[in-house]
């Protein structure tokens, strides 16, 4: 009797991919250069993690992602907005100030 190692087949199971988690990881990275999709993209990588955690699908880290990104770009348009805002309000007193002409004289 000869001793043989057992072949092993190992079948991989995998859960499905959460669609929501994809679709909002693409949409808020093509945030970079729309800006708007940013947005749908936060909200549908938080409905995907929601839905990850209530049915098990794999897909975590990029309804991870999606919102992580989502949310910077977001913040990094509203901070550019605020700046543009700000020198928008500036720049015309910088203008006004520079051509005003304010000489002196000693007599």
């Amino acid at each position: 009797m000869t001793n043989t190692p057992a072949t092993q087949t190992s079948a991989i199971s995998t859960s499905p991919l959460n669609t929501m988690a994809l679709i909002g990881f693409i949409l808020s990275v093509s945030g970079v250069v729309t800006g708007i999709t940013a947005i749908p993209g936060i909200v549908l990588s938080h409905i995907g993690m929601s839905q990850i955690k209530r049915t098990g699908e794999s897909g975590r880290g990029f309804a991870l992602a999606g919102i992580i990104v989502g949310y910077c770009i977001v913040g990094l348009s509203v901070l550019a907005v605020v700046i543009i805002i700000v020198l928008a309000l500036i720049f015309p007193l910088l203008l006004v100030s520079a051509f005003s002409s304010t000489s002196y004289s000693l007599s």
